[in-house]
């Protein structure tokens, strides 16, 4: 409604530009919240008497973070399909992927939760360490595990905040979270003194509380926008509350649901297994390069944490104007194609402005994360590949926007499938006599060949529109 509003008064490309940015600096900024939360546990716990708590909160939250990191498309899923059923004004069909992208997440957590009996086990035995260490790894999860149905739950209330394109309902939600999770780590750790149990009980408070704090302002903002759609209140009330087996096994609405999130996983398990093989082949090249690589991958977070601010008001406006076309009302393709241009704008001053970081503070930077003189030289060995790291992805983050706000998610499987095969295992194959350079170079090429294939399938679908 804005940008029609604003459009009578500015020229289309202006407000583009300020739509933009408006829905990405929210969530560039949530995304900064979220490490500010791990140096509040590295800082509760780096007082305590010895060195082991920290390690052990470290193992767990890793492999949490890769756990969570698979069901990833609860967020992206959710966000396409509520961005279109926003832009056709179909509160039914919004309210229905809502209730049944939540029951999906409560069924993944309580599988979860089922499993943890050998889960917890073999992932600790996974990531190594010494025995003091995985048993405090082990504390820490046998409590952490019971916040997972909160956690991807968020993920669906998080995606569904998206496609209504409400950036800083996330932002304002995700910073609550985190506070009140500092606040129980303080409590717990500092005052209690429960060591480990009392940073996972805090991560596990804070998620369910959030989760409470989601559903209400969504269903007060579902309320208010009542009068704008074309459901009345009590359609929605009895939509929303209502979780009946007509609403969670809809068929048309499940077979939709399973196969863009299925999509998603499958890219998502690909990108997951990159990342995992390349820390692999980079342990085996001894400690050192194992580290150093560790730093620069904190170059490649900055990246995500920044270009995700466009990727993710693609997905929102992108799906807005497909349901819009679907439903015959006021966007057309010239329309998408102005946003995408715009937002493409955004997303290369700001890989400028990356490149620009690393190339001056890099050195800086790396000496920042860590003191070790040994790992220091060797990550700024390999600083050229992180410097031309943002120019090389920067259109696979957008189009992934792009592709998840259209729900082209199996072009984004195919494409990353193609990529993992075709590019990056063989030409790591090809350039193994390199060592470590030889490994980022089968990196940034499969970075290189998914922003390409992504474009181009990007043309193929402006053709079918």
């Amino acid at each position: 409604d804005c940008i029609r509003v604003l459009l009578r008064s500015r020229g289309v490309g202006d407000v583009y530009q300020i739509h933009v940015w408006s829905f990405a600096w929210p969530i560039m900024l949530a995304n900064i919240t979220v490490p500010l939360l791990g140096l509040v546990d590295t800082a509760v716990l780096g007082h305590l008497e010895h060195s082991g708590y920290l390690a052990g909160v470290a193992i767990g939250a890793n492999i949490f973070t890769f756990i969570f990191w698979a069901f990833g498309f609860l967020r992206m899923g959710t966000t396409g399909i509520v961005a279109q059923a926003y832009g056709k004004q179909d509160t039914s069909q919004l309210l229905r992927t809502l209730i049944q992208s939540i029951g999906l997440a409560l069924f993944i957590g309580i599988v979860i939760i089922a499993n943890q009996v050998w889960l917890i086990p073999t992932a600790i035995t996974l990531m190594d360490g010494s025995q003091q260490t995985q048993a405090l790894a082990t504390a820490y999860c046998d409590i952490r595990i019971w916040g997972a149905p909160a956690t991807l739950i968020q993920y669906a209330l998080i995606g569904t905040y998206i496609g209504l394109q409400k950036p800083k309902a996330s932002l304002v939600i995700l910073i609550v979270i985190n506070l009140l999770n500092i606040i129980f780590d303080v409590w717990f750790v500092v005052l209690l003194e429960w060591n480990v149990a009392g940073v996972a009980l805090a991560t596990v408070l804070a998620e369910y509380i959030g989760v409470f704090i989601s559903l209400a302002y969504l269903y007060y903002f579902l309320s208010h926008h009542s009068q704008s759609t074309s459901a009345s209140k009590s359609d929605q009330e009895q939509a929303l509350f209502t979780w009946s087996l007509k609403v969670l096994l809809n068929r048309h609405d499940l077979s939709r649901l399973f196969s863009v999130n299925g999509d998603i996983f499958i890219r998502t398990c690909c990108l997951l297994f990159v990342f995992a093989f390349f820390t692999s082949q980079g342990a085996k090249q001894g400690d050192v390069i194992l580290a150093a690589n560790a730093v620069l991958l904190t170059f490649l977070l900055l990246i995500s944490n920044t270009l995700d601010g466009f990727a993710n008001a693609a997905e929102a406006t992108v799906g807005e104007f497909v349901g819009q076309m679907e439903n015959k009302k006021h966007a057309s393709k010239q329309q998408l194609m102005l946003f995408v241009r715009s937002a493409l704008q955004w997303c290369v001053g700001f890989t400028a402005l990356l490149m620009l970081i690393f190339y001056l503070f890099g050195p800086s930077i790396i000496t920042l994360l860590t003191n070790i003189n040994d790992v220091q030289e060797t990550a700024k060995q390999y600083l050229t590949w992180l410097i031309l790291m943002p120019a090389l992805s920067c259109l696979s983050y957008l189009y992934d926007g792009i592709f998840v706000g259209a729900t082209q998610t199996r072009s984004m499987r195919n494409i990353m499938i193609v990529c993992l095969f075709v590019v990056f295992i063989p030409l790591w194959m090809l350039t193994q006599t390199y060592g470590n350079h030889g490994l980022w170079f089968a990196f940034s090429a499969f970075m290189l060949s998914r922003s390409i294939l992504m474009w181009f399938s990007y043309q193929r679908f402006l053709q079918s529109l």
